[in-house]
């Protein structure tokens, strides 16, 4: 009798442990599920809100830097060229659309003050536009308009700064939010395991969910490291995919863009000329008797004297030319202009000038010359397989007539 009010108290205290053990389990696993559903949206929110944030002021930076609106306001000025004037509107247009999506963020105080302060700077640059170009109509001198339409860029600049700093601060906050999660999360893990050892003694019967306790500890190492390190990783893997491309379409003697980007760039600049109706040439520049300077001098020499046709060819060009090595001693080059006929047989005619200068400190008595050969579109082709291939005929003409000239066919 007493043995079997023995056996019925230990089955019933064996129900009760177990039972215990699943109600632990479940609220553990509920709250668990809970907080890394937390972690989970958060990172997701962040990846997103710090991509839309680091692209829009990413944009911020090309709009204002080198080669934005306010550097091509000062060009315009400076040449007072009908084609900077429109390729300048399209800039300032192109940059009100930027503060615009930028706005749309979710910025603070001194974000939106600094905004404000770009906006401004910008409304300058727009009416001084006008001014400038109103100027140059009744043929100011540049100096005159310069000073006219001068503006101070510190005070954007200073407020670029600003989004900088904040958008840093914005990073450093959001991190500090995910790690407090996360150790909320790992609190959660033991607190569950300091209260379970009273139903130690039926822990084995559930060890598939200790081991999943086991894998979440290591799946929170896996994201605090992931924390910490991606940033770090993005950055690095830019970096290695900014410098591939790179060599992959320059030239690793003389770093000018290399054939391959010649026929690609090329093709682009086709289709927006096209689609303005705009001219352009393109000029085929060979080095006369190079074999005979590499056999003369040395390679070594050669090759300094390729780095130096490319370096004058780079100089001679204006704003949106291109120049490309696309093999050996031979260069090719895109002129943009509005008028061909006239801009494009000055500038051939130049490049022979840079290129008749001195090499003295290259090698003593060394003398170096060039052939060019030029295509005009639509005039000699509509396309740059066609183009390339006028001008290289063009080029071989002036080095059977004696070298050291230009072809150019007039349009």
């Amino acid at each position: 009798m007493e043995g079997r009010l023995l056996r019925k108290r230990f089955s019933r205290r064996i129900t009760i442990l177990a039972v215990s053990l699943s109600i632990v389990i479940l609220l553990m696993g509920g709250l668990l599920l809970f907080l890394s559903s937390g972690v989970r949206d958060a990172w997701t929110a962040y990846s997103y809100t710090s991509e839309n944030r680091t692209t829009a002021l990413s944009e911020l930076h090309r709009s204002i830097g080198y080669g934005g609106f306010i550097h091509n306001f000062k060009n315009y000025v400076l040449r007072q060229e009908q084609g900077l004037l429109e390729h300048l509107r399209g800039d300032i247009e192109k940059f009100s659309q930027v503060i615009s999506h930028y706005s749309s963020l979710d910025l603070n105080g001194k974000e939106s003050q600094a905004l404000l302060v770009i906006q401004q700077t910008l409304q300058m640059y727009r009416d001084n536009l006008h001014v400038a170009q109103m100027a140059v109509q009744r043929g100011a001198p540049t100096q005159q308009i310069d000073r006219q339409v001068r503006i101070d860029d510190a005070p954007a600049l200073a407020a670029l700064a600003v989004l900088q700093q904040e958008n840093n601060r914005f990073h450093e906050a959001v991190t500090r939010d995910m790690n407090k999660q996360i150790t909320n999360l790992i609190n959660a893990l033991l607190i569950g395991l300091l209260a379970m050892p009273f139903v130690v003694l039926a822990a084995y019967h559930y060890h598939d969910v200790m081991n999943r306790f086991v894998q979440l500890i290591a799946e929170k190492r896996e994201v605090e490291k992931a924390l910490v390190n991606s940033a770090a990783e993005v950055e690095e893997a830019q970096q290695q995919r900014r410098a591939m491309a790179y060599e992959a379409h320059h030239c690793e003697l003389t770093r000018v863009p290399n054939r391959k980007a010649f026929m690609t760039t090329g093709h682009e600049i086709m289709q927006n000329a096209a689609a303005r109706e705009q001219c352009l040439t393109v000029l085929f520049v060979d080095v006369d008797d190079f074999k005979t300077i590499n056999d003369t001098y040395g390679h070594e020499i050669g090759d300094k004297v390729l780095v130096e046709v490319a370096s004058r060819l780079s100089f001679a060009l204006r704003e949106g030319d291109f120049v490309a090595r696309i093999g050996g001693d031979e260069f090719a080059m895109i002129i943009q202009c509005n008028d061909s006929a006239t801009c494009a047989p000055g500038l051939a005619e130049r490049l022979l000038d840079v290129m008749n200068e001195s090499y003295s400190d290259i090698a003593e008595d060394l003398e170096v010359s060039c052939s060019v050969g030029g295509a005009n579109c639509p005039q000699d082709g509509q396309d740059l397989d066609t183009l390339v291939r006028v001008a290289d005929e063009r080029m071989y003409r002036v080095k059977k007539s004696g070298k050291n000239g230009v072809f150019l066919q007039e349009c």
